[in-house]
């Protein structure tokens, strides 16, 4: 169960991360007390999740946070590239060269 909540910790984190892109928040808007909490929930959802795996297992806990936290991140990083394709959107997210 700790994995799982781990995981949709960092998931969160990395999703406010997202919708807090300028390229992302013209593509998705959102309101602007949204903002806030995104920032927050960007902030406190990994040290909620690092606790929650130190209290697990002290010895092994740090290697499962990051562990789930590259795992939440890519497939928080799927998600929004293809949500992105599905909306069309996938171009106007592109740097130019």
């Amino acid at each position: 169960m700790t994995f799982l909540l781990v995981l949709a910790l960092w998931s969160a984190a990395f999703w406010c991360h997202e919708c807090l892109q300028p390229r992302t928040r013209t593509a998705f808007p959102r309101q602007t007390g949204a903002v806030s909490v995104n920032q927050i929930v960007r902030a406190l959802a990994p040290c909620l999740a690092l606790t929650l795996c130190l209290f697990q297992d002290p010895a092994l806990g740090i290697f499962y946070w990051l562990g789930l936290g590259s795992t939440a991140g890519l497939g928080t990083s799927v998600l929004m590239a293809a949500l992105k394709q599905k909306r069309g959107l996938a171009r106007m997210s592109k740097t130019p060269l």
